[in-house]
């Protein structure tokens, strides 16, 4: 297996899916990528791109613009740790901008990973069904290998 990629959603318990994370890549002797995904949902990245239900050209607001650096910045700040924290081994680290779904299982692909380690919380299987947990979405759509990690909330 060539590489592995991890998706970290930057909350509570990230250390617990990169250690998991680097324990299979360490196994598999895999290239190891963490990523993490700044949803830009509702967005339109580019200033061309037309909206076939109004015909009306759009664009991001700058202030959207700020929002979405701001959050990519912090995110890149918190991957530059995690990076620094497990030093001991070669991470490659990457903040995507999109959908969780669609930018993981899409860079997966691009790097040719063998496998997808995801933290997933502990909900109820109804609550997951009716939420859509990201991790599950992943599951459906992707056709490589994913393991999920179960992290404990903390509340």
């Amino acid at each position: 297996m060539k590489s592995i990629v991890a998706a970290l959603d930057l909350q509570s318990q990230t250390e617990l899916v990169v250690s998991k994370a680097i324990e299979m890549a360490d196994k598999f002797e895999s290239e190891l990528h963490l990523v993490h995904v700044v949803a830009a949902v509702g967005t339109y990245v580019t200033t061309n791109m037309v909206d076939p239900l109004a015909g009306i050209e759009t664009a991001v607001l700058p202030n959207e613009m700020d929002l979405i650096e701001a959050h990519k910045n912090i995110a890149e700040e918190q991957l530059a740790k995690i990076k620094a924290d497990f030093s001991s081994r070669e991470l490659i680290t990457k903040v995507l901008l999109g959908t969780v779904e669609d930018e993981v299982i899409g860079y997966a692909r691009e790097i040719g990973a063998g496998l997808i380690v995801i933290g997933t919380h502990q909900h109820s299987g109804l609550s997951r069904l009716l939420n859509g947990e990201t991790s599950v979405r992943i599951l459906h759509e992707a056709q490589i290998p994913i393991l999920v990690v179960p992290t404990i909330e903390q509340k």
